[in-house]
């Protein structure tokens, strides 16, 4: 990374105005190597060298890289502490596009209006700061491949494995039956795009900022409207296309509009009690508002390609509802022609009438957007001892938990008699009925697997992120030791994490992690000389 800035300022009568300008170049280069062989006479690491195998030796590698160039500027105007104004532009190139769109602007502006320096709330002595702001800008998204841009061919020589022969890209051109090293020809592993550009993020805000009552009360509220064209994403080819046909495109629009708000407090008692509490709760709404037929129906955007998710949130997904478990025979017969129905399986829902279980019958069944999210900071201060604490929690989103088909599902992984999870024990039967967890079985013929609601919770959560108390040694005994300051504290990270009781996995954040989420307590000292 080479960089290089330069900036000036001057103050003339009520008039402040400062400039900044800069260029900023940056180069990373990255390779890797890897190889193996096999059938080794001693099974020690000791001896277990390359050159002590007696089977198949393969050798891997490659390495990529990609440079960015830019060029920016900013400039800050401010009359009398009252009004202001700010401009930057960005100028922004990267090898990772072709020559016809490597490089792009991105500008923004902001004003700024400090309220309480006017002269109809000078007298105000309450209010210590107000400000109303707006801004409007643009930013670009470079992070696709390296070789985003290029037609990729590369050799598949093939190897011995598995107890076949496969010659991949290798043609026996000169007729000796194998009895020679082949030639390799290539294959293409995807196609080039030239003109791929940057992803564009243009972004309105509003926002006011306030301080009060001797800075105690203090706060921000913030809207916001964002939309981002030209989206990156790597599309997958149909097979007709041919092998290799995956392609780095531009593809559709998105937009996001929201709200935050933070407020705090902070204030000294007269017995020496510091206190000071911040919370902040934000919410946001997302919508794909354009993408191309072929991305949509392979499902990158959302929609598992049933649907197209355009109108709806970004990862959205659509699937079957189930409907409670088939209790006997009769239920069966009389319910829409399923396949793989029989009493402790799934039902699916016939939401289209028609009287049988089809892929017309799925809906829209999940949205991973927060209804809003919320945090709390806690400081407190007495003497010497001080505490910290930190919540964090999100509310009414959705999480699809994949490891319910490890938990609930006997054939739920394609690798048999692997251990299962406990719930499977109180899977239905005829002498548990008001089980919903489906029947054992091996062989899943009902396609319990498939995207449905029956894997769709509630993941809210309410975590205790951080929570610390600390005791600093009086200055006049510190000093005793040579010490300018000597603090010992303890912390704890991930010591409560509170959520919905139908939640079946481990941590609704994490809901596809099955492990639990380790505690984690820490006794420390820190010390100043």
């Amino acid at each position: 990374m080479w960089n290089a800035v330069a900036s000036y300022n001057i103050d003339f009568g009520r008039s402040h105005f400062d400039v900044l300008a800069g260029v900023e170049l940056n180069r990373e280069n990255s390779s890797w190597f890897s190889g193996y062989k096999t059938d080794f006479s001693v099974l020690n690491p000791d001896f277990m060298w390359p050159d002590a195998g007696a089977g198949t030796a393969q050798a891997y590698g490659s390495g990529d890289g990609f440079s960015l160039a830019s060029f920016f500027g900013k400039a800050n105007y401010s009359w009398d502490e009252r009004y202001l104004i700010g401009v930057t532009v960005r100028h922004d190139g990267s090898s990772r596009f072709g020559a016809n769109n490597r490089w792009a602007t991105f500008p923004s502006v902001s004003l700024g209006w400090r309220i309480n320096n006017e002269s109809f709330l000078r007298n105000a002595t309450w209010l210590n700061d107000l400000k109303l702001r707006l801004s409007w800008g643009q930013t670009g998204n470079q992070e696709i491949s390296n070789l985003a841009r290029y037609f990729v061919y590369v050799p598949n020589y093939g190897v011995s494995e598995s107890g076949g022969q496969s010659y991949g890209t290798s043609y026996d051109i000169g007729g000796t039956n194998g009895g020679s090293i082949l030639a390799s020809g290539f294959k293409r592993n995807q196609i080039g795009n030239p003109d791929i550009k940057w992803e564009t993020t243009t972004q309105y805000n509003i926002g006011v900022d306030w301080s009060m009552f001797n800075s105690r009360f203090y706060g921000s509220l913030d809207l916001y409207y964002k939309k981002t064209s030209d989206i990156l994403v790597e599309m997958v080819g149909i097979a007709a296309m041919g092998e290799g046909s995956n392609q780095w495109i531009n593809a559709g629009e998105m937009s996001n509009k929201g709200v935050e708000l933070n407020l705090g407090y902070r204030n000294t008692t007269s017995g020496g009690f510091r206190y000071e509490i911040t919370g902040n709760i934000s919410a946001y709404r997302n919508k794909i508002t354009a993408i191309p037929a072929t991305v949509a129906a392979n499902g990158t955007f959302g929609g598992n390609g049933v649907y197209s998710v355009v109108g709806h949130t970004f990862g959205a997904q659509a699937g079957y509802v189930a409907d409670g478990i088939f209790q006997n025979q009769a239920e069966v017969e009389s319910h829409a022609i399923q396949e793989g129905a029989a009493p402790g399986r799934i039902r699916w829902r016939d939401l289209d009438g028609d009287g049988r279980i089809t892929v017309a019958d799925q809906q829209w069944i999940y949205d991973p957007t927060p209804d809003f999210s919320y945090g709390l900071n806690v400081y407190l201060q007495y003497k010497d001892f001080d505490f910290t604490m930190f919540w964090q929690g999100a509310q009414g989103q959705d999480v699809i938990s994949d490891l319910k088909k490890e938990t609930d599902l006997w054939s739920g992984l394609n690798i048999g008699f692997l251990n299962k999870g406990e719930r499977l024990l109180d899977a239905w039967t005829p002498s548990n009925p008001n089980s919903t967890i489906p029947a054992l079985t091996r062989s899943d013929a009902n396609n319990e697997k498939r995207v449905s609601t029956y894997f769709v919770e509630n993941g809210s959560y309410l975590k205790l992120r951080n929570v610390q108390l600390g005791y600093t040694l009086p200055r006049h005994l510190s000093e005793k030791i040579r010490m300018q300051k000597l603090r010992f504290y303890v912390s704890g990270q991930n010591l409560l994490c509170i959520h919905s009781k139908n939640f079946t996995g481990v941590d609704p954040e994490n809901p596809n992690f099955g492990y639990p989420i380790a505690a984690n307590v820490t006794f420390g000292l820190n010390v100043t000389f």
